[in-house]
């Protein structure tokens, strides 16, 4: 898919709490175009057919007043493997579907996208450039617990669900080290936006056809 009207493509990812969500927000600040997958998915929480789909799954009392509680949804599924896959089979082709919406309509020069999951679901062969934000993982236990309130072992539980800072830092094009305070977190995006421009387009592969 290496069309010349198409946007240059980047995936930013990382795991829970390594800052990647505050180098997206950043770059909106620039003034690029950053699309969060996790928000396409919330989306679907408020559809009836998902809402439905997730209830058959999970049971009745994983919503509240017709709508799918979150919060409990996402203790549960970082607590069994089974239940999380069964969600991401649930949602992951409608929010890819979505995905390449985007990107056939887009008349941006520079697409961004925020994938948790990126490297986990083999999807960086979607995009020109992949972008990882790692932190180490006493600082993301810390800042789970500081952000979301939840005690030490739940915290610990979270990032280990994930794939590992060490095999996600092979598989990115660009790692950003977010070990530090903000400001060095910008020093180093700075970086990479004088890069981008000098970046050609790669043959991708459409996110849809990804199995």
């Amino acid at each position: 898919m290496k069309h010349p009207d198409r946007p240059f493509l980047i995936a930013i990812t990382g795991g829970i709490a390594s800052g990647k969500s505050v180098a997206s927000k950043w770059f909106e600040e620039q003034n690029f175009t950053v699309i969060y997958a996790d928000k396409i998915g919330h989306e679907l929480y408020k559809e009836q057919y998902f809402i439905d789909q997730i209830e058959k799954i999970f049971g009745n009392d994983i919503t509240i007043t017709g709508s799918v509680n979150r919060e409990k949804l996402g203790e549960t599924i970082f607590n069994s493997e089974v239940k999380r896959k069964q969600l991401n089979k649930l949602l992951h082709p409608e929010i890819r579907k979505r995905i390449q919406h985007i990107i056939n309509t887009s008349s941006q020069e520079i697409l961004m996208f925020e994938i948790p999951l990126l490297f986990e679901n083999d999807l960086c062969k979607a995009f020109d450039l992949t972008v990882n934000i790692s932190a180490r993982k006493d600082l993301r236990i810390n800042r789970i617990m500081r952000r979301d309130g939840l005690t030490k072992e739940s915290a610990v539980k979270r990032v280990d669900s994930q794939m590992s800072e060490i095999d996600r830092k092979k598989l990115a094009d660009i790692n950003i080290v977010n070990d530090s305070d903000v400001k060095n977190l910008i020093l180093q995006l700075k970086e990479l936006i004088k890069t981008i421009t000098k970046l050609e387009k790669k043959d991708v592969t459409e996110i849809t056809k990804i199995v």
